[in-house]
């Protein structure tokens, strides 16, 4: 094995826990350790080293623009290169630069934002003027980390767009077809997996047909990768091989090399069909390397083609150690290779036909039950989840889908472009196609009815529970038996955590700040149950910070029951995600004074307990409008305390001075967001919070929290932690008192995820 490339490759992946890069103060000397290094052939560290530098390359090249222009206007020329959302007049889109005199080095995309209503296409080329901003989104336990998609993309900022003037139009081949074959293929019902196999466009899935595809664990095969590609390279090799043996009966490897060629070229046909998405892309690659191999007669050990593709990529795209997609693929070989290698030594294939087909189709189960639990696991490791149904499921359309369906998709497409240029309309060969949907189609539909169809994996038991499953994999596979009773230690880490959620009850308890914007949510914490109070914004039908970031976030702590929810009060920031809530815990009792939020209970002064909290509702006296009629809240366990005061103003902080005994608190949530209309001189004097957590949106429009307000507290030695800055800010209580953590500090304090200067409050 090539120790070089070894080196490289296991540097790079272990990037996803670096904390920093490597900044440019250090290229130098560590490109003159590197010289010595390699004067005496220390392979596996030069390439460790190579790596290292060429990431943090890399990545300064992408985020340069950010440290120049996060705060400018930027005028730039710039192609559309796909459409992300598009509403009657807001449009969600993705560019990159055209940049002449850059050539090797990677294209510089931008997320947009623009308010248009003209008709605008992928492939459009304008002279853009933008207001830039940071890729920074909110960042919670089990929520979807924006950041780090972003990145793996090569998308360096996000924009909002001043104007836009049209300079061009390059329409290519894959869009003209994109266009015409939208049309053609409206009439049939599986017409979006159709695009989606044909051309990788999953626009037109539904967010009912995204939710089977996930449930049932089939979601890749209507992504072109490895699959789609293997399947039309082996078709193309196969047919182009027979009928060059046909035709003529050629001494050497002429034949050969001319199948490979051709399956070569049909691979890279396919990739362009699907636009090189990345997952596309590094499928090819790894397709090319086998076949390059192989063309050129190098012997080469499954395992070492494996690594050279793997280098071959993260030369390329450094970056695509930050996408899940890397992360399954080569793991999905990896199990492939294991099983066969395996399966070889302790089975032999029979001499007739029955035996050969009864081994390989074992063979195949095995294989697919490897795939099935291997991907299920480090996706409930990425993902937060795994689907039950996913083995039985693949095990009957993945071989569905590799002879009949994505051959018979391309051949269609085939007879329909020439149909196309005979001016005939010949997409009969569509009708089949869409026949052979259909079962796929039904079976996912009928998973998505059925139970457990998704379950959720709480951060706690993932790694224990993966653990788990390793030990009982090696029990069945291992044949030594002191090694196998050994492998049964891997299942303490589970029994043990579960040994801890089954105890007595515990005193600590924990409340979570959660980041949802320029919004609040909160999530008390005890004993397994939930306390929510409010619940973020909700923008239109499609988005909720509820199931954004609450839900996920309940299901990565494991907290399926929530006692109470309530709402301060009816603004949409604080109110919004309450239907999402609702639906998820219909057992929830809802506190809240607007009548429209349709409360079991109201929310003036009262008290009582909750898992051994004592839970006081200070304010409103009667039903107020606006923000100070905000619900306040008060929650000690005796020796702490935190107050929630919602979004109150001076006139509610100047009616609760009455009885201020009441407001000292060890922790306090900024009133109305760190606004200059609250947190008066005398309030803050009055709750004295050792630490102030602040519910603020990075860089939101209202410059929230005001710098002057944030004196007050800094004045009375405050700590101050916002949740712009820090994302989800979790503090635990116990009897020793409270100690806090952040997202961004402490749960992953990873490089990729701190690209600005989180440690300062806005100006």
């Amino acid at each position: 094995m090539n120790r070089f490339m070894f080196g490289f490759c296991a540097t790079s992946l272990s990037a996803i826990f670096w904390h920093s890069l490597l900044p440019f103060e250090f290229f130098v000397p560590v490109i003159m350790l590197l010289a010595i290094i390699l004067y005496y052939r220390v392979w596996l560290l030069s390439g460790a080293i190579i790596s290292l530098l060429w990431l943090s390359v890399y990545s300064h090249f992408l985020l340069s623009f950010q440290t120049k222009n996060d705060l400018n206007e930027l005028k730039v020329k710039a192609e559309i290169i796909s459409l992300v959302t598009q509403n009657s007049d807001w449009l969600s889109a993705d560019i990159a630069l055209i940049q002449p005199n850059v050539t090797f080095l990677p294209r510089k995309k931008l997320r947009i934002s623009w308010r248009t209503t003209q008709t605008v296409k992928v492939g459009q080329v304008y002279q853009w003027q933008l207001k830039p901003k940071s890729i920074t989104g909110i960042l919670n336990k089990g929520g979807f980390n924006q950041q780090k998609y972003y990145l793996s993309r090569h998308i360096f900022a996000k924009a909002n767009v001043k104007s836009a003037e049209l300079t061009g139009e390059q329409q290519s081949l894959r869009q003209q077809l994109l266009f015409s074959l939208s049309k053609a293929l409206g009439k049939f019902n599986n017409s979006d997996l159709m695009l989606a196999l044909l051309l990788g466009d999953k626009s037109q899935f539904s967010n009912h047909r995204w939710e089977t595809l996930r449930q049932s664990g089939t979601g890749h095969l209507v992504a072109i990768s490895g699959l789609h590609l293997s399947v039309i390279s082996a078709w193309l090799f196969l047919c182009s091989f027979w009928f060059m043996t046909r035709l003529r009966q050629a001494q050497g490897k002429s034949n050969l090399v001319f199948a490979i060629v051709v399956s070569c070229f049909g691979a890279l046909f396919y990739a362009y069909l699907a636009g090189f998405a990345i997952a596309t892309q590094r499928a090819l690659i790894m397709l090319l390397v086998v076949m390059g191999l192989a063309l050129f007669r190098r012997f080469s050990s499954p395992w070492e083609r494996l690594l050279m593709a793997l280098f071959v990529i993260l030369i390329i795209d450094p970056l695509a150690v930050l996408s899940a997609g890397l992360w399954l693929s080569f793991t999905a070989l990896t199990l492939i290779l294991l099983s066969i290698s395996h399966y070889q030594k302790s089975r032999s294939i029979g001499k007739n036909t029955y035996q050969k087909i009864r081994v390989r189709l074992k063979q195949f189960i095995l294989i697919q039950l490897c795939l099935s639990i291997g991907l299920g696991l480090l996706g409930a490791l990425l993902f937060g989840g795994m689907s039950v149904h996913s083995i039985w499921v693949n095990l009957l359309v993945v071989p569905w889908f590799s002879v009949v369906v994505i051959p018979l998709a391309f051949i269609s497409l085939i007879i329909w472009c020439v149909g196309r240029l005979l001016g005939l309309n010949w997409d009969y060969g569509f009708e089949l196609t869409d026949l052979s949907l259909q079962p796929f189609s039904w079976i996912v539909e009928q998973v998505h009815k059925l139970p457990f169809s998704w379950v959720h994996f709480s951060e706690v038991l993932i790694i224990p529970s993966v653990l788990f499953l390793i030990a009982i994999i090696s029990f069945a596979i291992i044949h030594k038996t002191q090694y196998k009773w050994m492998s049964l230690i891997l299942m303490l880490p589970l029994l043990f955590n579960l040994g801890k959620i089954l105890i007595s009850q515990s005193n600590s308890w924990n409340l979570h700040l959660l980041d949802v914007g320029q919004g609040l949510a909160v999530v008390v914490e005890k004993n397994g149950k939930g306390f929510i109070y409010d619940t973020g914004a909700a923008y239109g039908e499609s988005f909720s910070y509820a199931e954004r970031a609450i839900v996920p976030f309940l299901n990565s702590v494991g907290l399926t029951e929530i006692d109470h929810i309530v709402i301060s009060h009816s603004d949409n920031d604080h109110a919004g995600g309450l239907a999402v809530l609702r639906k998820q815990f219909p057992n929830s009792e809802i506190i809240a004074n607007a009548e429209k939020l349709d409360p079991t209970q109201n929310c003036y002064p009262k008290q009582f307990e909750w898992q051994g909290l004592e839970i006081t509702i200070l304010w409103p006296n009667s039903q107020l409008e606006g923000n100070d009629g905000s619900c306040v809240i008060k929650i000690t366990d005796g020796r702490n305390s935190v107050l929630l005061p919602g979004d109150i103003e001076q006139y509610a902080e100047y009616s609760l001075l009455n009885d201020s005994s009441e407001l000292k608190s060890d922790v306090l949530i900024a009133p109305h967001h760190g606004s200059r209309t609250s947190s008066s001189p005398e309030f803050v004097k009055a709750v004295s919070p050792e630490l102030l957590l602040v519910p603020a949106g990075f860089n939101n429009r209202y410059g929230f929290p005001k710098q002057e307000i944030m004196q007050r507290y800094k004045n009375i030695n405050s700590e101050i932690v916002v949740s712009g800055l820090q994302g989800q800010i979790t503090v635990t209580f116990d009897e020793n008192g409270y100690r806090y953590q952040t997202y961004r500090s402490d749960f992953a304090p990873y490089w990729y995820n701190q690209l600005f200067k989180f440690g300062e409050l806005n100006d």
